[in-house]
């Protein structure tokens, strides 16, 4: 009897374990990304971009019932911060420093995979004779403060000895900075490659950090709500395993061809310009997922450089925001341990990865 009781018992347990475990599948997963298109049709680039153009994660939850709803943002980390305040988002792609505006400023968010090496570019009038970095003491710079473009331009800013104060920094978004820039209401802007276009009506581009350490590209990854993350352990997983599969399909050089001359019909931007910003970069190092050394010392740079600048008042350890295990799993899961290497501050390979 009492035999017969332990068994009840045990396989009672075993029920419940079994239901605490039994995820149900989310209604909805909400995905913010910024909008940089050129044209009427919304446009997100890198991994997440190629998620929402091929409908990978509509595919991958259709059986579940569960709907992917894609939100685009022109006012970009800004206004994405602010739908994760509202709980309107579940995911995001940030840069890094408007994700360290929301952790940072209480917004409950985990760092699930790093994007890293995007070279930025100064666009100037020839008029304002801008050759160097020196030059730009006392010029009028367009740059769309709380964005990752801030944190590069003030890195660039300190490596000549300068910093924001020596400038005149007017806060325009891109597309604003753009048009004032071609009609000479500033001297300079600090952005993407989409600044390239310009040089077709007399902008020169006499700086990028094409020419510096990659600790002065930004860097920025994939945010998810602690929220979801917590209720939907495995829907987010599989948004990871998602992710991780397209970063090893675009790091082949192959396929990062056809995937600017993709990108070049969705979004208007010549793939010319993009071969311009990419050319020499290592697509291995580029879009490596893992939480590595250079990673990891250039986001505790951005903390420590934003709580300087006064963009943020309580800085805070990467490792206790960073969600490596999601990546990790899904390198387990593919086989793909020994694809990327541990890569130091400067972006050179210094240890084989494991299971290599």
């Amino acid at each position: 009897m009492i035999t017969s009781w332990c068994k009840a018992l045990v396989a009672t347990l075993l029920l419940s374990v079994t239901v605490v475990h039994a995820e149900t599948a989310p209604a909805v997963i909400r995905i913010g990304v910024p909008d940089l298109s050129t044209n009427a049709k919304p446009y997100a680039p890198g991994l997440l971009g190629i998620v929402q153009q091929r409908q990978q994660l509509e595919q991958a939850f259709a059986a579940g019932g569960t709907r992917i709803e894609w939100r685009f943002f022109r006012g970009a980390g800004p206004a994405i911060n602010e739908a994760f305040a509202n709980g309107q988002l579940d995911f995001a792609a940030l840069g890094d420093l408007a994700a360290i505006i929301g952790r940072a400023s209480g917004l409950d968010t985990r760092l699930l995979m790093g994007m890293r090496g995007t070279h930025l570019f100064l666009a100037s009038t020839p008029e304002a004779a801008i050759h160097s970095v020196a030059d730009l003491k006392g010029k009028r710079i367009a740059l769309y403060r709380g964005t990752a473009d801030q944190l590069s331009f003030d890195r660039v800013l300190a490596g000549a000895g300068l910093s924001e104060k020596d400038l005149q920094i007017i806060n325009l978004d891109w597309t604003a900075a753009a048009a004032a820039l071609l009609a000479g209401q500033v001297d300079a802007t600090w952005s993407n490659l989409n600044l390239l276009k310009l040089r077709d009506r007399g902008i020169e581009i006499n700086l990028s950090t094409k020419s510096l350490p990659l600790l002065a590209t930004t860097q920025g990854g994939v945010v998810a709500s602690q929220a979801f993350l917590s209720q939907y352990p495995e829907a987010t997983q599989r948004v990871v395993d998602q992710l991780v599969s397209d970063a090893v399909w675009l790091q082949q050089p192959e396929h990062y061809e056809q995937y600017l001359v993709e990108q070049e019909q969705v979004s208007g931007i010549p793939a010319a310009l993009a071969r311009e910003e990419s050319a020499g970069a290592d697509l291995t190092f580029r879009y490596s997922p893992r939480f590595d050394t250079f990673l990891t010392a250039s986001f505790s740079q951005s903390i420590e450089q934003a709580k300087a600048l006064g963009l943020i008042r309580r800085p805070f350890k990467v490792g206790e925001w960073f969600a490596p295990q999601f990546v990790e799993a899904a390198l387990r899961k593919q086989s793909l341990q020994a694809l990327w290497p541990d890569y130091d501050e400067q972006g050179r390979a210094i240890t084989a990865p494991a299971g290599s």
